[in-house]
């Protein structure tokens, strides 16, 4: 076994103590309620780990972690939690539970697809009516009573942040019959769905019928 592999085998060990999580199986420091202290330290990481990888061909992943789910319990993957606990959090700039990036280097490209997040619902082929309640993609809120939410708050929210701008808000498949974009025919506006452009409110037009759904 190599040296590395030794050395690692042996830092495992030691994590596997656990420094006060003791509901980490492998490793694990602090607990919910005594977190790790930070000594108010500015611009540090409390995990950092800078890689890269030249190969030719072929899919390399910083992380990959695969948990099965093999009985009755749910839960997730990866769950963080980024927990405001003062006023005036990220003033001038943002505060996020989770924020992904896919950078183009300069005289750099991608020659295939690249995304930023990639949702994927997943069912393994089988003769089956599948059940549950499931999206490749959820968005919750969750606002405790007695709070005032401003008209600015939304599910979902695009901004150009560069300097050049975005002009497609989607990318969806061509309109085809009985899809998720089909043409409609002498049917009136029912109902409509609320954005905000801007801080001027819009309206996107729906219908509650689909007799005329092609």
């Amino acid at each position: 076994m190599p040296t590395e592999a030794f050395y690692f085998k042996d830092r495992l060990t030691q994590m596997q103590t656990r420094i006060g999580d003791t509901a980490a199986l492998i490793a694990g420091m602090g607990v919910s309620g005594t977190p790790v202290p930070d000594n108010a330290v500015i611009n540090k990481n409390w995990v950092g780990m800078f890689t890269k990888t030249t190969a030719a061909s072929g899919d390399n992943r910083a992380v990959y972690w695969k948990h099965s789910f093999a009985g009755a319990t749910g839960g997730e993957v990866l769950r963080p939690v980024a927990n405001v606990e003062t006023t005036g959090v990220a003033a001038g700039g943002t505060v996020n539970g989770v924020h992904t990036t896919l950078n183009i280097a300069t005289s750099s490209g991608v020659s295939g697809a690249g995304n930023a997040i990639r949702a994927t619902l997943g069912a393994a082929a089988a003769t089956r009516t599948l059940g549950g309640t499931c999206a490749a993609l959820q968005l919750d809120s969750d606002i405790g009573a007695n709070n005032t939410v401003p008209a600015s708050w939304s599910f979902m929210r695009f901004t150009n942040s560069g300097s050049v701008a975005l002009a497609n808000l989607m990318d969806i498949p061509a309109p085809s019959n009985g899809t998720v974009f089909a043409a409609h025919t002498t049917q009136t506006i029912t109902h409509s769905i609320k954005i905000i452009a801007n801080g001027t409110a819009y309206y996107i037009m729906c219908t509650n019928s689909a007799t005329n759904r092609s």
